[in-house]
């Protein structure tokens, strides 16, 4: 099962609200329920990005990081420290619009981007 919560930022609390609620719904099928929260994160969001996952692994307990628009000139090195702060994986790097634009991510590459260098 996938949510999209698209549009709901960290600091409308209603919306935050449902999301959780969201959660206390499935934990009464299954405890084990969600097997994953991932947060979707533009690169071009930047120190706002703290707050937000922040809020949302506060509310929803966030198991990974997905990082989308690393196709532009945004490199995302915001991540680096997110993922170090809250100890969560970055599982995911959108680099387009399409699907197949959805990669698996590579710290090694991401690194390297983050400084410029190709190849």
């Amino acid at each position: 099962l996938f949510i999209d919560t698209a549009g709901r930022l960290h600091n409308k609390a209603n919306l935050m609200a449902e999301l959780e609620k969201i959660v206390r719904v499935l934990k009464k099928q299954d405890e084990s329920l969600p097997h994953a929260v991932l947060l979707v994160l533009d690169a071009t969001t930047g120190q706002n990005a703290h707050e937000q996952v922040k809020t949302f692994k506060d509310m929803v307990d966030v198991t990974g990081l997905v990082v989308t628009k690393l196709d532009g000139s945004a490199r995302g090195g915001v991540v680096v420290a997110l993922a170090d702060e809250f100890g969560l994986p970055i599982n995911l790097v959108g680099v387009g619009e399409q699907a197949e634009d959805l990669q698996s991510f590579h710290p090694v590459e991401f690194a390297r981007g983050l400084v410029g260098l190709t190849g």
